[in-house]
């Protein structure tokens, strides 16, 4: 594994798991709030896969996070949709679930 690379995704999910939640939970405007539903559906699932695997490329470590990220996010909302449980805020699940994988990731390249 390429630590750099593979850290440097850690360190944008746990980032990203932050901004998004604060933005979606405290923002004053609502566009302040759609802007951190976006970084949801953007990093913190992604980054969270993608900090344990090394793509070998910085655009396509890049690239596999905002893949991944958006196909959980639409997965999940369509399970929603589905059992007829749409709860928006029940993603933000996601963003707990990435910082946490991510400040493993961490952790563990730092006791190794």
């Amino acid at each position: 594994m390429s630590r750099p690379r593979t850290e440097l995704t850690a360190y944008a999910g746990i980032l990203g798991s932050v901004l998004s939640v604060g933005l979606v939970l405290g923002a004053p405007w609502h566009w302040l709030a759609l802007t951190g539903a976006l970084v949801l559906a953007c990093v913190p699932a992604g980054a969270a896969v993608m900090c344990w695997v090394d793509s070998g490329e910085d655009a396509a470590q890049a690239g596999l996070t905002l893949t991944l990220s958006l196909a959980v996010v639409a997965i999940a909302s369509t399970v929603m949709v589905w059992t007829a449980s749409w709860q928006p805020r029940a993603l933000l699940a996601l963003a707990f679930l990435g910082a946490a994988s991510c400040a493993t990731r961490l952790f563990w390249s730092v006791n190794r």
